[in-house]
């Protein structure tokens, strides 16, 4: 395993790519060869089938998806719209029925699904940071310059740990960045589960962002900006509430819409596809069933692989990156999630008994496969968990790994997806016997167009260990008419032979001097209280100063509270390397 280490862009303006964007079309071409090299089969279906299958499943099903999204965005007073929340339940069947595939322009039969360069990218369903936003956009600049398409997995699957944004209020003395939430208790349900029952939710969390930006107006040099950001947001906002009155009430089609909205502005044309509706393909389910059926030697590699990371990059706990799959007898943890819907998400588990493979989420037997059955028993056996509302998701390396072998001809990731994806390259060069295709780690620092005050960060170290050496050598700080004072004179006199005294001493005697010279320094800081004071008026003053400059320097700000023209004239120029 590579030791590689992605550093997070601390400048602004400042991009993290790799490999350079001069080398990722070379890079796509060497994965469309290795690729089209691979020999292995799932389930006696070559790979290579399976492949093409998928690539043209997935793109009819993003093509519907994303169809579904523009339909809630078009300006019409018509409260319809095409867009189809995925239950569980969804019928993909219905791409069978259309020969060609119109998208971006092209009309695409199943041969030219087949060799057009799909270009992939993924991420939860929130509010994006430039950090994260820049993924879009790079896969939209690469899939136009190669004539392919662009598709943005969201990656609904995933717990709702991060569904608030952030905020900066500047007024407060020091400075804070606010969380506030648009949904809350929700840590351990995913995405996919989350409607609101009303508007009341999204118009108090719109009310609460507002309000802490106009806290923000106290300074009129930055009044501008400030009103700038509240009418990006309220946009932003508004987009949400126009999509929920078109019968859009879920958390994913509702911010995914928005943020859909905003990339129209800067021509970005990516198809949209939740996690949640890649499991319902053909593919996804041969996928499940290979590693239900080599359950105990991917749980082996996966937990081997883990384990040399943490060795590699010295990290102790087991928890981290991720936790290993558990191996207990004949039960195995599968890499997958498993919950039903409107529950939280559990672990997925499978129990071999004979020739039955039972799958459980640790409590009751949710299916029995038979694998002297055949693959399409079993396959039908899994579908008939949606009939019931039971939901099997991938986990993060299952979900990148099922998309960089049967989807995509390359993976876009960000700097904490590609420490992972580390871990997949050698899973997949292992259980599938491949040398796996490259993926494309960028991230982007892009700071708000508030001024930082120039504040030297060095200062406020200076002045910190200016305070603190005041309190071991007071003498140094006295004023003339303090250091001409006869106790104070002797207390210094006293404290220099103590010093050169302590150094020959040891045990108690040196106990004794050491607490000695600490009443003298004692003595003589009284002496120079002002002074003492002064300094520490000096560090607070600091200390504000860098709090502004780190609230000003935070870099996970929404994107949609970014003035309209800071994000374009940084990200029409981000990308022109």
């Amino acid at each position: 395993m590579k030791n590689i280490t992605y550093k997070v862009p601390k400048n602004d303006k400042e991009v993290f790519v790799d490999p350079a964007i001069d080398r990722i079309f070379e890079t796509i071409r060497a994965n469309r060869h290795k690729i089209q090299g691979y020999r292995f089969e799932m389930s006696s279906i070559p790979f290579q089938v399976l492949r093409d299958k998928t690539r043209v499943e997935l793109l009819h099903m993003a093509a519907h998806y994303t169809r579904g999204i523009k339909s809630l965005l078009q300006r019409s007073e018509s409260g319809s719209s095409l867009y189809l929340q995925n239950t569980g339940n969804n019928d993909s069947s219905w791409h069978r029925t259309q020969d060609k595939l119109s998208v971006r322009g092209l009309d695409l039969d199943c041969e030219a699904i087949k060799n057009i360069p799909i270009i992939q990218t993924g991420h939860e369903p929130i509010f994006y940071y430039p950090g994260v936003w820049i993924k879009n956009h790079l896969a939209h600049s690469v899939a136009n310059k190669l004539g392919g398409v662009g598709v943005n997995m969201i990656v609904d699957n995933d717990a709702c740990n991060m569904g608030f944004m952030y905020v900066p209020v500047l007024s407060e003395k020091p400075a804070t960045v606010r969380k506030v939430a648009l949904v809350k208790d929700k840590d351990n349900v995913a995405y996919e589960e989350i409607v609101f029952d009303d508007l009341g939710t999204i118009l108090r969390f719109k009310e609460e962002v507002l309000n802490l930006l106009k806290k923000n107006i106290f300074d009129e040099k930055i009044k501008t900006t400030i009103e700038s950001m509240q009418s990006a947001f309220e946009e932003f906002i508004d987009r949400i509430v126009g999509c929920y009155q078109k019968g859009c009430i879920d958390m994913v089609g509702l911010l995914t819409s928005a943020r859909c909205a905003l990339e129209e502005d800067f021509l970005i044309d990516n198809l949209e596809v939740p996690v949640s509706w890649i499991c319902n393909t053909e593919g996804f389910y041969h996928f499940l069933l290979h590693i239900v059926y080599e359950a105990d030697r991917f749980a082996a590699i996966y937990n081997e692989k883990l384990a040399e990371y943490r060795s590699i990059h010295k990290i102790r706990s087991k928890a981290n990156p991720l936790p290993d799959l558990k191996i207990a007898g004949n039960l195995v943890e599968l890499p997958f999630w498993i919950w039903k819907a409107g529950m939280q998400r559990g672990k997925c588990y499978m129990m071999k008994e004979g020739d039955s493979i039972k799958v459980t989420n640790g409590e009751d037997v949710l299916v029995v496969l038979k694998k002297n059955e055949g693959i399409e028993k079993n396959r039908a056996r899994l579908k008939t968990l949606n009939e019931s509302h039971i939901k099997i998701r991938p986990r993060a390396i299952t979900t990148t790994m099922f998309s960089r072998l049967f989807f995509s001809d390359i993976f876009i990731h960000g700097i904490g997806g590609a420490k992972y994806d580390t871990i997949t390259d050698e899973i997949i060069r292992e259980f599938f016997r491949v040398d796996p295709p490259a993926f494309i780690a960028i991230s982007a620092t892009l700071f708000l167009p508030l001024d930082t005050g120039n504040f030297d960060t060095k200062m406020l170290q200076v002045l910190q260990h200016e305070l603190k050496d005041m309190g071991y050598n007071p003498e140094r700080y006295a004023s003339g008419e303090i250091r001409v004072d006869r106790e104070f004179i002797e207390r210094v006199k006293e404290k220099q032979r103590l010093l050169e005294t302590i150094a020959v001493c040891r045990g108690d005697e040196k106990r004794r001097y050491f607490n000695r010279i600490r009443e003298l320094n004692k003595l003589n800081l009284n002496k120079i209280e002002g002074e003492f004071q002064k300094k520490q008026k000096e560090l607070d003053v600091a200390h504000t100063k860098h709090r502004h400059n780190e609230v000003v320097r935070f870099r996970e700000y929404p994107v949609c509270i970014y003035p309209m023209n800071t994000l374009k004239d940084y990200v029409f120029s981000a990308l022109s390397g």
